[in-house]
């Protein structure tokens, strides 16, 4: 049966007539159009800018919503696709509590005037501590002023220069931009001292997380001290790999490597220069030298080890610290080790020691009297 039979019968039906049946006939001139536009093939393709354009609407047709302002236009999800997923997820939530979104400025370190001594081991054990307190004691370059700052969460810098560990500390300062003035006092010789203070593990732990996230951290901290270029500064780190570390050695014009006349302490070198390698490499590095520490001239094997230790560490050997039990005793008795008079041998090593370091702030050369 022909299908207009169909039709007809259907329309019978249903009481209708088969004349105002009109059936619709389909067109492709839009996928004609399309073909032509696209294949390449066909020479009488028409640019896509020729297309017309539809006709307007007519003035009695309804009016068409504005664009919602969270239509995304294309240019935006590509800036969006290029933008860390991390900065698009705070704008959400800043957006969510009200808040307009900040976008962080990178900001380069700020530029010390003061010179900065850091003091490094790769183990503990080796009297860090008390050389950066002696050391702060003992340097009086002319007209300006010694800081020494802790950075180690032990918090024993302070104690080696008559403070107590009840003195307020850096580990509580709440923001980057925190005013550290208030916490310094007053130490052994004049010695200014910026204790790290009493931390918690969970403040320890939220302290090293912002210098994690925060690489000037530290550095900014010191420019809102108002340091000029007669000022030292001298800081005390933990031993090893640590965030304190990275941030001192960002501003470090010279790192002074600790070390024994031990078999330990000479193995740990080889950690410490792998440790430093990264900083000592930069186009400006800091200037690096050694000291040995402690060292016990009544024992052969010390000496021997110390002539090891000498050709090991060549032009960076600043200076040997013999073994002195009025230094080690000082702060048993809460006293400034180098005001002792006559000085004795190890006070007197430290003087000399200070006396090369000052040069090398000065000149960046020291005399060495050790070959």
């Amino acid at each position: 049966m022909h299908r207009s039979d169909d039709i007809a019968n259907l329309f019978n039906r249903f009481g209708g007539s088969v004349e105002s049946y009109r059936e619709i006939e389909p067109s492709y001139d839009y996928i004609e159009e399309a073909v032509e536009l696209f294949n390449p093939d066909m020479s009488t393709a028409q640019p896509a800018c020729e297309i017309p354009a539809p006709e307007p609407l007519a003035a009695s047709s309804a009016p068409q919503p504005a664009e919602p302002s969270s239509v995304i236009s294309s240019s935006s999800m590509a800036q969006v696709g290029s933008t860390p997923l991390s900065r698009l997820l705070l704008e959400i939530e800043q957006q969510r509590g009200g808040v307009a979104a900040e976008h962080p400025v990178e900001q380069g370190a700020p530029r010390l005037k003061a010179k900065v001594i850091v003091v490094v081991s790769a183990k503990g054990g080796v009297g860090r501590s008390t050389l950066a307190a002696a050391l702060a004691c003992a340097i009086k370059r002319a007209g300006g002023r010694t800081l020494a700052l802790d950075l180690d969460p032990q918090n024993a810098l302070c104690l080696h220069l008559g403070g107590s560990e009840d003195w307020p500390g850096i580990a509580a300062s709440d923001s980057a931009d925190e005013d550290w003035q208030p916490l310094v006092r007053k130490g052994f010789a004049g010695s200014r001292c910026l204790a790290y203070g009493v931390a918690s593990g969970p403040l320890r732990r939220t302290v090293e997380q912002r210098l994690e996230n925060d690489r000037f951290w530290l550095a900014r901290h010191l420019a809102h001290l108002a340091l000029d270029e007669q000022d030292t500064v001298v800081i005390d780190t933990p031993p090893g790999a640590t965030v304190y570390l990275a941030q001192a050695l960002e501003i470090a014009d010279v790192v002074l490597g600790v070390t024994l006349a031990d078999a330990a302490a000479y193995t740990s070198l080889n950690q410490l220069d792998r440790l430093l390698a990264p900083y000592l490499q930069r186009e400006s590095p800091a200037q690096y030298k050694v000291v040995i520490n402690q060292l016990d001239t009544s024992r052969q094997f010390s000496l021997d080890l110390c002539e090891v230790l000498k050709k090991r560490t060549g032009q960076q050997l600043l200076g040997v610290i013999r073994q002195d039990h009025f230094i080690s005793e000082a702060l048993a008795y809460d006293r400034n080790p180098l005001a002792h008079t006559p000085s004795t041998r190890g006070c007197q090593d430290v003087l000399d020691l200070t006396g090369s370091l000052c040069e090398l702030l000065m000149y960046g050369t020291q005399e060495s009297s050790l070959s």
